[in-house]
């Protein structure tokens, strides 16, 4: 007998719209509602896509539909808290985007809450599903290339300064900046694949001369050094004039693992690994193909370069397999992937390392991470 579809809402109209509605179908919610801060922009925005209700009220929402379990919350970051917190206290379970909160202190409010309900809490950190940076991590983290000595993470691309940026992108004051939106994930994929991070040292800019009024950075390159002795560099650009450029290696005390990555963000990528046997290709493990991506369908609602980011796809069949993990935690039933989600206290530890890494830029210092 097929189980009844668990109900879910959606906290916001623009990453939300794009990824999560068509994730959370992928993996079998019932999306039941969209929640924006303009209800006759967030109807109009969710008629296109049948989700059956559109609202500005979340608690009103979760009061009066009980079939509504999961709520993802997909809202600018100085504008996670008020939904998660609302979440929680109506007894949901919640899954929120980072970057999670506008510092530590919020995120340990939130984290708190969490414990306090009792209920599934993760964060969308969906690239732990990436395929290969899923099967990279296994690599790792099964020893096969001894001790991690150093993660090496690059990713530069030309970016596009006519197109227009989200108000809160462009806003230090909001958690904008793309250490935020971006390096949240590697900082993310550091920690899930070599260990905690204990100290950091940050460059931030901003690199992009026709956004004269950004106050928030485009560029980041952070040092991070990690409890167990590994460390790490995470590099990104979000306009830097030139060819694209990616790539993630992680050198150990008995070999080496990379990604290889394509000329252009999205061609295939492969993991491979060098030990004592040589350099060898490994097959992709059938449980972390992902299948290749649908550009979203409704052009009229791509207006930021963001939308067009996010519109491409990439990240609907990485956020299917964590809502897939969410949808086996909520039911107490084995999760389809032995990989962790990622849950608010990995949330809390991320944003540690990032306010870390903001205060390094400021002070051209090494800071110490605040443990959870």
């Amino acid at each position: 007998m097929n189980e009844t579809p668990i109900g879910a809402a959606v906290v916001g109209t623009g990453f939300g719209l794009f990824t999560h509605v068509r994730a959370l179908r992928m993996a079998g919610f019932d999306v039941r509602a969209i929640v924006g801060r303009d209800l006759a922009k967030t109807q109009a925005r969710a008629a296109p896509l049948g989700i059956p209700h559109a609202t500005n009220d979340l608690p009103a929402l979760l009061a009066g539909d009980p079939a509504i379990r999961l709520v993802t919350v997909a809202t600018p970051p100085h504008a996670h808290a008020v939904p998660v917190l609302q979440t929680l206290a109506a007894g949901r379970h919640v899954i929120c985007e980072k970057p999670f909160a506008r510092d530590l202190a919020e995120a340990r409010t939130m984290l708190s809450a969490a414990r306090k309900a009792g209920v599934i809490a993760l964060l969308g950190a969906e690239f732990r599903y990436d395929s290969a940076q899923a099967l990279l991590s296994r690599v790792v983290k099964s020893g096969a290339i001894g001790d991690p000595l150093l993660f090496h993470r690059l990713y530069q691309q030309p970016g596009e300064q006519d197109e227009p940026l989200a108000d809160w992108w462009t806003d230090a004051a909001q958690g904008g900046g793309f250490l935020g939106a971006f390096g949240t994930h590697m900082i993310d994929q550091v920690r899930a694949t070599v260990g905690e991070i204990a100290a950091v040292s940050a460059i931030l800019r901003k690199l992009s001369p026709g956004r004269p009024t950004m106050t928030s950075d485009d560029y980041y390159n952070v040092q991070l050094r990690c409890a167990n002795g590994c460390v790490a560099v995470i590099e990104a650009a979000m306009c830097l004039p030139g060819p694209f450029a990616m790539g993630t290696r992680v050198a150990g005390t008995a070999g080496a693992a990379w990604i290889q990555s394509g000329a252009a963000f999205g061609e295939p990528e492969q993991v491979w690994v060098q030990d004592a046997q040589g350099a060898r290709a490994l097959p992709m493990p059938h449980e972390l193909v992902n299948p290749a991506p649908e550009p979203f369908p409704v052009s009229e609602l791509i207006q930021t370069e963001m939308d067009r980011w996010h519109t491409q796809g990439f990240d609907v069949a990485p956020y299917a397999k964590l809502f897939g993990q969410a949808r086996a935690l909520i039911l107490n039933q084995p999760t389809p992937l032995p990989d962790p989600a990622a849950d608010f206290v990995d949330a809390a530890a991320g944003q540690a390392v990032l306010d870390a890494a903001r205060t390094s830029a400021g002070a051209a210092q090494w800071i110490t991470v605040e443990q959870i």
